[in-house]
């Protein structure tokens, strides 16, 4: 009995100090609430318009209220994108907290359906490593004439900022909706 209890004891030590904590980036401790409602606001000029996708109570539970975005073709706006918990009460802005105290471990893509022949998006904002973060930028409307499309929002975060350099490859997602948007 004694020969067996030293090699189950030397393999437990081996174990227990072999393995090493995930070294997690200072930024990604932070944590966040569930993202439920992204708000995009395209301005131009003294113009703004407003589209929102907003899903309280999650997936599986009441329809979300999604708006259907109708920006001008051949049109450049600024955007803004603003984040928030709606889940409880009081509700939560999480702009600041994922696009500024955690921008180097959260990238927000936002990719144009059907493709970047009906519209483009290029962020403008970067981490910490000139890295892009999506919160706001420049979006351009290409086609107009009531043609459908959609942007894809997909909010990913990295629990190590380096892993932010393979984009949609890595990380975990936060967030993945898409609001209609009829190019006028």
């Amino acid at each position: 009995m004694y020969h067996f209890r030293k090699p189950a004891l030397l393999a437990a030590a081996i174990l227990f100090w072999g393995c090493k904590k995930e070294k997690k980036d200072s930024d990604a401790d932070l944590g966040h609430g569930a993202v439920t409602t992204i708000e995009i606001l395209l301005v131009q000029g003294g113009d703004t318009l407003r589209g929102r996708y907003k899903d309280p109570d999650g997936p599986g539970g009441r329809p979300p209220a999604i708006d259907t975005l109708k920006p001008v073709a051949n049109t450049n706006y600024t955007y803004f994108i603003r984040l928030f918990n709606e889940s409880g009460n009081p509700v939560q802005e999480l702009t600041s907290t994922i696009f500024e105290q955690q921008k180097n471990t959260h990238q927000l893509f936002i990719l144009p359906e059907p493709d970047t022949t009906f519209a483009k998006v290029t962020p403008t904002d970067a981490d910490d490593l000139g890295r892009p973060v999506g919160g706001r930028g420049i979006y351009e409307q290409r086609q107009g004439g009531g043609r459908p499309g959609a942007l894809h929002f997909i909010l990913r975060h990295y629990l190590n900022p380096a892993d932010k350099n393979f984009g949609l490859e890595r990380g975990s997602t936060d967030l993945d909706v898409r609001l209609p948007v009829v190019g006028q």
